[in-house]
């Protein structure tokens, strides 16, 4: 199993065809996994500041792609609302977004096709 770090979340990092499980997690849980290993592909540097103030760690940011496998789980930070359109957040706009509540941490875990027999 492989755990990756992302801040967005699309299809194509899915074999297909495959299942997700989304679950909200907290900041502890969050943190554990950032600062006890994970594949960085984390890919604007407002949101690796974020985070390393957030867990205590030093990100880089890193324009990685994903391609997960049944069993891997894709840990997410994301906003609660879209941005306009070509919009990057600075560092203290994205801290400013976390302290009103608008940020989420999402856990997802990749099932493959025999998902019933994972669950």
């Amino acid at each position: 199993m492989t755990a990756y770090l992302a801040n967005g979340f699309s299809p194509s990092m899915l074999p297909l065809p495959a299942y997700v499980q989304f679950t909200n997690i907290d900041i502890k849980e969050f943190c554990q996994v950032v600062t006890g290993g994970v594949q960085n592909a984390i890919g604007h540097q407002g949101t690796a500041d974020l985070i390393n103030g957030l867990c205590g760690s030093n990100l880089q940011v890193n324009r990685a792609s994903i391609k997960a496998n049944a069993g891997d789980q894709i840990y997410i930070i994301t906003l609660l609302y879209r941005l306009e359109e070509g919009k990057v957040l600075k560092s203290d706009e994205i801290q400013r977004l976390y302290e009103e509540g608008k940020v989420q941490f999402i856990k997802a875990k990749v099932y493959g096709p025999l998902m019933e027999e994972l669950w």
